[in-house]
């Protein structure tokens, strides 16, 4: 064999290296690039349980809308207990929070109670609510085969942490949650509850003024006034009835009722002052416990027999809802 056969073999194989490494080395980088695409970043984050597309869609971000965008991707520690559930992330303009159902979390609340924003019950057999305005989203999933020590269940919640880009949010917002949680159920091994497709979840309606007789939500059989404002009576985790012109009547289950009574002096089971009156209740469930709270939104009228009786009211409904014991009678001396 000439020396010319050689020297052309030996320029093939460098021929050959040189694009070999071309093609690892491009490869590599190309794996690196693709890695900071705002799908890649969402399908990293929350212990990779998101579901990418509605978060996405949520923020006005594409799957590869990387050059002049500003999408962000951050994970939150503060308040956040240990473990697979035990997730707290910001995705662009959404915070998420993945939890066991009956931990309480204090990185993220829906202060329901405080402000005008009702939750409205979600729907097609999902307990949980998406916010009237639209900037807050929560599901609850059991878990036949966990028992007490694991949680039985887990809860998903996302707030937007400023406005969405898209008109109407609640759809991509309930699908978000439900979604995510159909995700976590899956990589967490849960044998889940799960309701129907997410697209059938979305509630229609929100709140609604109504005479207080003919209430047939949250604020059936209220009588200490004569308009009420409810929504549709569901397992929403979070309900609301207000008794306009008098109090504003809340219930909480789970670990919303564990971050609302948090530092609260309610150590009995139900109380009364001139203002602010409660009751609580037991559930043999994932729940743990509710918390039922009326408050006064306007004034510091004395707390009348009337207005009593209709927390009483709206509590043992409500309870009944969620299969609770029936919720501890209001004492006034307490």
């Amino acid at each position: 064999m000439s020396d010319s056969d050689d020297r052309g073999r030996v320029r093939r194989f460098r021929k050959w290296f040189v694009i070999a490494a071309v093609v690892l080395l491009v490869g590599a980088g190309g794996y690196g690039f693709w890695q900071q695409y705002p799908a890649a970043m969402v399908g990293r984050a929350c212990g990779g349980m998101l579901s990418v597309d509605p978060f996405l869609e949520l923020s006005g971000a594409s799957r590869l809308s990387l050059i002049g965008s500003d999408f962000e991707v951050r994970k939150r520690t503060v308040g956040v207990p240990p473990g697979v559930l035990g997730q707290n992330c910001e995705v662009g303009i959404a915070e998420v929070v993945i939890s066991r159902a009956d931990e309480q979390h204090s990185g993220l609340r829906y202060r329901a109670y405080a402000s005008d924003d009702f939750p409205v019950p979600l729907e097609a057999g999902w307990s949980g609510f998406v916010s009237e305005a639209n900037r807050f989203a929560s599901v609850m999933v059991g878990c036949r085969n966990w028992g007490s020590d694991e949680g039985a269940g887990f809860v998903v919640t996302t707030r937007l942490l400023s406005p969405a880009s898209v008109p109407d949010p609640r759809p991509k917002l309930v699908r978000a949650v439900i979604e995510t949680a159909r995700s976590t159920a899956e990589q967490t091994g849960c044998d889940a509850w799960l309701g129907e497709d997410a697209d059938l979840a979305v509630p229609e309606g929100t709140t609604r003024s109504t005479p207080a007789a003919e209430a047939s939500g949250t604020c059936a059989g209220m009588s200490s006034v004569e308009t009420v404002r409810e929504t549709d009576a569901g397992t929403a985790l979070i309900e609301k009835c207000e008794l306009v012109g008098g109090l504003e009547l809340t219930a909480m289950y789970g670990h919303f009722e564990k971050n609302y009574t948090n530092g609260l002096d309610v150590s009995a089971s139900s109380g009364a002052d001139t203002t602010y009156f409660w009751t609580s209740a037991t559930c043999a469930n994932l729940l743990g416990g509710a918390f039922y709270v009326g408050e006064r939104k306007y004034g510091e009228k004395p707390l009348a027999d009337a207005e009593l009786a209709d927390l009483q009211r709206f509590a043992q409904q409500s309870a009944a809802r969620y299969g609770c014991n029936p919720p501890e009678p209001i004492d006034r001396a307490r």
